[in-house]
């Protein structure tokens, strides 16, 4: 019969006493604490942590405590003040500031110069009284002879005061419809758009506005000459753009989400273009007279804008 194997245990414990005996002094004591960690808690983590858990909360006096609150709480009121001042001083990003010539272009506000100089319908005041006088000398009424037609003077001089008053009222009628009052949006956006190229074209301001001072170590460049009327200057397309921004923003509602993000291109189109006017002109005379004639504040360009 063979022989019986030694209980699980013994063999165990006679294992781990004759791997102790052999091992050296200092690796004996690290396997001793490391084997006996569950049994005795010799470990100085697990005593950290039940002294942690055993710790007696400090005393809050709470007179100081209510005094951290109210000063937490004047200083985030006095953050939310310093915001609104920021947000003041840079303005709103879309809408421009109260200037003569942004006022203009609403058509509340339509200046008498302009509604003498600019009409519906692509019309120009010149075209419009001789195409009056025209008709007039069209429709006026012929004299008859007096041989045929007794009383022909009297009956002449009649139709000459009912064609002047027909005529009165005809030219008073054309007035009125051409005229900006009873235009359409469409129609008052191009004529903006007109006295915008006309107010801010370079073939204009060249001779009114200073030149860019350059550096007396650059190359003198001459200036090109012009042929026509200025259209892609940077000034004209700012101009255009705060044109189309004010229309639109007017025209809003909540629920206008096609206009809204047309609204949001045209925003950042015009940013852009601020942006590289400010650049090239440094801040001289074109681009102060940008900013002073259409109401520019620093939202419009500075830092990233949110709609």
């Amino acid at each position: 019969m063979p022989p019986r194997a030694a209980n699980a245990a013994s063999s165990s414990i006679f294992n781990l006493s004759s791997l102790l005996q052999s091992l050296p002094t200092t690796s004996r004591g690290q396997v001793f604490s490391k084997c006996s960690t569950c049994l005795f808690s010799t470990s100085p983590h697990l005593e950290a942590k039940r002294a942690k858990k055993h710790k007696v909360r400090r005393h809050i006096d709470p007179y100081r405590l209510a005094q951290a609150r109210q000063r937490k709480s004047a200083n985030l009121a006095r953050q939310r003040v310093l915001v609104a001042e920021r947000q003041a001083t840079l303005g709103n990003p879309i809408r421009s500031q109260s200037t003569p010539f942004v006022n203009s272009l609403h058509s509340k506000n339509i200046p008498a110069s302009t509604q003498d100089s600019y009409l519906n319908y692509f019309l120009k005041p010149e075209d419009m009284s001789k195409s009056l006088d025209y008709s007039k000398w069209l429709s006026q009424p012929v004299p008859q002879r007096a041989d045929i037609q007794p009383r022909a003077e009297e009956i002449h001089a009649k139709e000459v005061k009912a064609h002047e008053a027909s005529h009165e009222n005809a030219s008073k009628a054309l007035q009125a419809i051409a005229a900006l009052n009873n235009a359409s949006s469409k129609d008052r956006t191009r004529i903006n758009i007109d006295r915008c190229i006309e107010e801010f074209g370079r073939h204009k301001t060249d001779s009114t506005l200073a030149p860019r001072l350059r550096s007396k170590f650059s190359t003198p460049v001459e200036p090109r000459k012009r042929i026509g009327v200025d259209t892609g200057s940077s000034e004209v397309q700012i101009a255009i753009l705060t044109t189309k921004i004010n229309v639109l923003a007017d025209n809003l509602h909540n629920q206008d989400k096609h206009n809204k993000r047309n609204l949001r291109l045209l925003v950042h189109k015009r940013q852009k273009l601020l942006k590289y006017l400010r650049r090239e002109d440094k801040g001289g005379p074109r681009w102060q007279n940008v900013v002073e004639k259409l109401g520019i504040s620093d939202a419009m360009w500075k830092g990233e804008i949110t709609l």
